[in-house]
């Protein structure tokens, strides 16, 4: 329960927020719901998260989803690890920025090579349109770019999943809510986000993170 607590305290920390900051709607969408689960899994504290998303809201541009602060996040983790300010990271960023989508399409690619009929056609059409974003320069449009093709992608997937399979995803992503005290709605975003998760790791798919 003391688990299932700080998780809880993690996931309201961050995303009230991030809602404060965005200025628009409370509720999280399952993406949103599935990048917490990532940073939490990755040892991200709420207070390395929040920095991340200041950062990510100082740079500009409109920020809808959590996934659009993943990379200063990712800076920020980086440079409490290294116990250093970390002032080159920034323009590493946006350096390596147009590498970044021939790289996950790339990795896209491999991963539809070992997949099962069903769902390989899904992952290599996100590959394609991955491909496009290679000439799109500004961090925050890639991500929304890549946001929307990872929904599109897994929507698609979920569409192949026999009944049986579906079932067993979600009964699988509930038993890892037990204990947590969750409302109806959040708790089905998370359930979402959970079997998104499962999906990801079966089916060997990068983060669609840059």
């Amino acid at each position: 329960m003391k688990a299932a607590a700080k998780d809880a305290d993690f996931v309201a920390a961050v995303a009230e927020h991030f809602v404060a900051r965005r200025g628009r709607g409370a509720m999280l969408s399952p993406a949103d719901l599935a990048c917490l689960a990532d940073w939490e899994r990755a040892g991200v504290d709420a207070a390395t998260a929040i920095r991340g998303i200041d950062e990510a809201f100082r740079r500009g541009g409109e920020i809808r989803s959590l996934r659009q602060c993943d990379w200063a996040v990712e800076a920020e983790r980086r440079r409490s690890r290294a116990g250093a300010t970390g002032a080159g990271e920034g323009r590493l960023e946006e350096t390596s920025l147009a590498a970044k989508p021939a790289a996950l399409a790339a990795a896209l690619e491999e991963a539809a090579a070992s997949a099962d009929a069903r769902a390989r056609a899904a992952i290599q059409n996100a590959a394609a349109s991955v491909r496009q974003l290679a000439e799109t320069k500004n961090a925050v449009q890639t991500q929304k770019g890549l946001d929307k093709i990872e929904r599109e992608l897994f929507t698609e997937i979920e569409k192949t999943l026999p009944a049986e399979e579906a079932a067993r995803l979600e009964r699988e992503a509930r038993a890892e809510l037990r204990g947590r005290e969750l409302d109806a709605d959040v708790a089905r975003r998370t359930v979402r986000a959970i079997t998104t998760r499962k999906l990801r790791e079966r089916l060997r798919l990068p983060s669609f993170s840059i």
